[in-house]
């Protein structure tokens, strides 16, 4: 396995030194480098790193705001925080980080938290390869009992606050141990798009597109009682695509 890896940090030596210990690990690369969160998608969407290292206070924008905005990626990077401050900690968390690392860095230290991103990938792989193997059905827990569910009766699927996937069918909502990312994976050649961060749709169900504020859409899907849901900007172009809206 090697891992490639953006270093986001807007002082220099702190970027060099980063760059030199990462340099001594195996299977790492260094693939990019950014001084300010502002140039991070765009870094991301050219060398498609797996792990981005992340100052938080940076003199354009910081890091907890790019971290945010990775989160609407469809594949995003794991995150591991860089800094020289640790109240910021519990914010990290709750942005998905793998890691959070004080600086000065040390050798084992960064060596820890990429062998945290090792063992999550490796567990993520292996939970798809399992559903790959599946009879392209999935199955959920109702009631005690288990509901058998063709991708062609879900309408739409979601994730809630409390980071539980919730699916929409014709036979009724239930909730999943699969996470949208999974989910997506296992759709991925039927007619499923993520257009939004917390929402997976069934384009097939789509009755209606409503034109939202600040170019995006809302729409209304068929046999579905739910409304406001979102397309977002960043999944704009690819929908509009797959539509063939012009």
């Amino acid at each position: 396995m090697n891992l490639k890896v953006l270093v986001v940090d807007d002082e220099f030596p702190a970027r060099e030194e980063l760059k030199c210990i990462l340099g001594e690990l195996d299977g790492v690369t260094v693939s990019g480098e950014c001084e300010g969160g502002e140039d991070v998608l765009a870094a991301i969407a050219n060398d498609r790193p797996d792990i981005v290292f992340l100052d938080i206070q940076m003199r354009s924008q910081d890091g907890l705001v790019t971290a945010g905005e990775l989160l609407n990626l469809e594949m995003p990077p794991h995150i591991i925080f860089c800094t020289g401050f640790s109240q910021y900690a519990a914010q990290a968390f709750e942005l998905n980080a793998v890691d959070y690392i004080l600086k000065p860095y040390s050798i084992d230290r960064v060596k820890k938290s990429v062998a945290k991103v090792i063992k999550f990938r490796g567990f993520t792989e292996q939970r798809v390869q399992q559903t790959e193997l599946r009879s392209g059905n999935i199955c959920v827990w109702s009631s005690e009992r288990i509901i058998v569910i063709h991708p062609e009766k879900i309408i739409f699927a979601r994730s809630d606050e409390k980071r539980q996937t919730l699916l929409y069918t014709e036979q009724g909502n239930y909730h999943t141990k699969f996470t949208l990312k999974e989910l997506n994976e296992m759709l991925k050649n039927r007619k499923f798009m993520r257009t939004h961060k917390s929402y997976l749709v069934n384009l097939e169900m789509v009755q209606e597109v409503i034109p939202w504020f600040n170019n995006t859409y809302i729409l209304v899907l068929r046999n579905c009682s739910e409304t406001n849901i979102p397309v977002a900007r960043h999944y704009l172009k690819q929908f509009n695509q797959i539509m063939g809206i012009s």
